[in-house]
């Protein structure tokens, strides 16, 4: 008779193979470019609680932005898996960043689906979705590419830009996380906006 496993069996074994996968890729991340140009500007989405979120709602804390989709396969959990990591070690201070993943797939990421998703991360991290219309104008703003790969199934992948923006507290950029560098790193450079007082 085979084994049987229990629900909290199974998502402790799923994270697991996450966790070294995270792991392994984050010592190897290719180089992430720096946008060209300026990054930031007028926005208007909703959440996963279907709460309109807006610009204005990343005024007073620094953020972390990063734009994917939920039915990604590998580079989205691992960069989300690795963000959580940042979160955690920030401790209390991960209270004081605006943690936010925004959909590149809004046919599929409904405010349900993200939510479900990210429960399986850092709490801090809030979704964020809306129309195309909407979402192509944070897109731009954001320099943000994104670009519908068709499978030999019914499913679909996406092409698009993977990097984690750091924006200041007046929601203005000023880096970009190369997620192969250590844990530690990241952190620092997130401690380094949160201290600045610009």
């Amino acid at each position: 008779m085979a084994p049987s496993f229990t629900r909290r069996e199974w998502l402790a074994a799923a994270g697991g193979v996450v966790a070294v996968a995270a792991a392994a890729v984050w010592h190897f991340w290719p180089q992430q470019a720096e946008p060209a140009g300026p990054v930031g500007g007028p926005f208007s989405l909703i959440d996963y609680d279907d709460v309109p979120f807006t610009f204005r709602d990343l005024l007073g804390k620094p953020s972390l932005v990063y734009f994917g989709f939920t039915r990604c396969p590998d580079i989205c959990p691992t960069t989300l898996f690795q963000l959580s990591e940042v979160l955690s070690r920030l401790g209390p201070d991960a209270d004081r960043i605006n943690a936010l993943f925004i959909t590149v797939d809004p046919d599929r990421d409904t405010p349900a689906q993200m939510k479900s998703y990210l429960s399986a991360f850092d709490p801090h991290l809030r979704g964020l979705t809306g129309d195309k219309a909407h979402l192509a104008v944070a897109w731009d703003i954001y320099g943000v590419t994104a670009t519908i790969v068709p499978t030999t199934s019914d499913n679909y992948n996406m092409d698009h830009t993977s990097t984690v923006f750091v924006l200041d507290r007046n929601a203005r950029f000023t880096t970009s996380f190369d997620m192969h560098e250590p844990p530690d790193d990241a952190v620092a450079t997130v401690r380094d906006v949160l201290a600045s007082r610009s």
